[in-house]
């Protein structure tokens, strides 16, 4: 055999290689990983496949929230949704399903869940009876495909300032004015809705929320009224009503999820001092409140 037939033959081997390698179809799964496979069938939640390499052998079952995305022998692709991938898909090459981006990975959906926590707030009423700092919790969960509605669900808790009694000092027994201090708090839970214009898809997402909120605190009895028992027991109030809430929630990474709120409430029923000294009867100052939040979303 001369040169040039050997040449030949080397040619024709290479190119037989290259086809039998092309020859391949390729399953790449969302940890990383590619499968060679000869896939045999793609079903609503699942693909069957055989191994490349032993191809008389068992079939196989990924299921598809696994799998990224089958590059096939004759080079069309389908893209597949993962737990954190949603995207509308269109046809590409050859009539496979494939991103609505040209073939890119479609752009990626944060999780439905958010748990986080509030370790700054502050709470401040028109009338001044209420100048607090708090802290809380809260969960949400977004309700639709596009996140657009959230069940919103905080609890919060605020320690009650010496200032929230400055202009309540009261006579008691003819003792003189009585400057009261100590330790009281608040509870708030504030269940409610948030509306978000943007879709889930947005790192950076402005919220409009509405929610009714169920106060429940304590102060000194003298504040509310200084002819009842003594000044220095405590007095159990409730207030309710609703809140309009404004937020700018940032996903900072997958999973990593922070938030800044203010919203203004409105008592329909109050019974704290504030309410107690108005000129009306049930008259009740509305409030502002301030929170900034951190947590976790899945």
């Amino acid at each position: 055999m001369n040169y040039l037939s050997r040449v030949l033959l080397l040619f024709i081997a290479s190119i037989a290689i290259s086809v039998a390698a092309r020859a391949q179809d390729k399953i790449y799964k969302a940890d990383g990983g590619v499968i060679e496979a000869r896939v045999k069938k793609v079903e609503p939640a699942a693909v069957v496949y055989k191994r490349f390499d032993n191809q008389d052998g068992p079939e196989y079952t990924i299921l598809k929230k696994e799998v990224i995305k089958i590059v096939y022998q004759n080079g069309t692709t389908d893209y597949f949704e993962t737990h954190s991938q949603r995207g509308e898909h269109t046809k590409g090459e050859g009539g496979k399903s494939g991103s609505a981006k040209n073939g890119k990975d479609a752009k990626k959906r944060f999780g439905d869940n958010f748990l986080s926590i509030t370790p700054a707030a502050y709470s401040v009423s028109v009338d001044g009876s209420m100048n607090d700092v708090g802290i809380g919790i809260c969960y949400e969960r977004l309700l639709d495909k596009h996140g657009h509605i959230g069940l919103n669900l905080p609890i919060l808790m605020s320690f009650t300032s010496n200032k929230d009694f400055n202009n309540y000092f009261y006579s008691y027994s003819g003792s003189g004015y009585t400057n009261y201090s100590g330790s009281y708090h608040s509870v708030f839970f504030m269940p409610g809705v948030k509306f978000y214009p943007a879709t889930n898809r947005e790192r950076v997402r402005y919220s409009l929320g509405l929610s009714l909120f169920c106060n429940f605190g304590s102060e000194p009895l003298g504040v509310y009224n200084e002819n009842t028992g003594s000044p220095y027991d405590t007095y159990h109030y409730s207030m309710f009503g609703l809140m309009l809430s404004n937020s700018i929630n940032i996903t900072a990474t997958r999973h990593f999820y922070m938030a800044i709120d203010l919203a203004s409430g409105i008592p329909f029923s109050d019974n704290r001092h504030s309410n107690y000294d108005a000129i009306l009867a049930g008259l009740a100052g509305p409030f502002i409140q301030f929170g900034f939040k951190v947590g976790y979303r899945y």
